[in-house]
C-alpha cells in the first residue's frame, strides 16, 4: 500500500491469478461429448482419451523444463492400466496449484477404474467361457458402460481442474468425431447381430 492519499489503486499482484478458460493442462471435453465419442466409437475414444491427457501434460512439462518431459503418451495410453493413478494423481495436483480444490478420492476412483479395466480385458473371455456367448456379452457390455461412466466421472473433475467446468473448449462435434462415432456404430451393430445369433436356438 502506497503512502500518497492521491495514487490511483492498485491490484495486488503478488497471487497470480487464474485463468478463465481451460490451461490446456489436461484434457478437456464436454462431459456431453464425452459420452457420445465413448459410446458411439465402441469405447475406442478411451485410448485417444488417455493420449491427450498425457500428451497435454507433457507438453507442459517441456514448457517448463520439468519432471516427465520425456514420457511417452501413447505408449501410456495402449497401456493406461498402469498409469490410471499417476495421471489423476497429477490431475489432482494441478488443481491445488490453480488453487481449484477437486475434493476427489483420486485414489479409489483410479483403484475400481482398474478393476473395471481388468475384468473387460483380462476376465472377458473367462466369462464369456462360463455364461456362454450372450451372457458373457451382457456381462463385458455392462463392465464397459461401468468403465464409461468412470472415465466421465474423472472427465467433470479434469476439466475443473483446467478452470473450464463445462468443457465448453471443446464440446463441439467434428468431422473426423463423426467418422469414428459411424465406424463404431458398424461395430455395434455387428456385436448386438452376433449377441442374437447366438441366442437363437438352431
Amino acid at each position: 500500500m502506497t503512502d500518497n492519499l492521491y495514487a490511483p489503486p492498485q491490484a495486488d499482484m503478488s497471487k497470480t491469478p487464474v485463468a478463465a478458460g481451460s490451461d490446456d493442462s489436461f484434457y478437456v471435453v464436454s462431459q456431453r461429448k464425452f459420452t457420445l465419442m465413448f459410446i458411439l466409437t465402441f469405447s475406442m475414444y478411451q485410448v485417444y482419451w488417455y493420449y491427450k491427457n498425457w500428451s497435454n501434460y507433457k507438453k507442459q512439462c517441456q514448457l517448463q523444463n520439468s519432471t516427465d518431459s520425456d514420457i511417452w503418451p501413447v505408449a501410456r495410453a495402449f497401456f493406461a492400466l498402469f498409469f490410471i493413478h499417476a495421471l489423476f494423481r497429477r490431475v489432482d495436483q494441478h488443481a491445488d496449484a490453480k488453487q481449484r480444490p477437486l475434493g476427489w478420492d483420486f485414489a479409489s476412483h483410479a483403484t475400481g477404474l482398474v478393476v473395471l479395466l481388468v475384468v473387460a480385458n483380462v476376465l472377458n473371455g473367462f466369462l464369456t467361457s462360463i455364461l456362454g456367448p450372450f451372457l458373457g456379452n451382457l456381462v463385458a457390455l455392462a463392465v464397459l458402460g461401468g468403465i464409461g461412466y468412470s472415465m466421465r466421472s474423472a472427465q467433470a473433475y479434469i476439466n475443473k481442474a483446467c478452470g473450464d467446468p463445462e468443457g465448453a473448449a471443446n464440446n463441439n462435434l467434428t468431422t473426423a468425431n463423426y467418422l469414428w462415432m459411424g465406424f463404431g456404430v458398424l461395430m455395434w451393430l455387428m456385436v448386438i447381430v452376433g449377441m442374437f445369433a447366438t441366442a437363437t436356438p438352431v
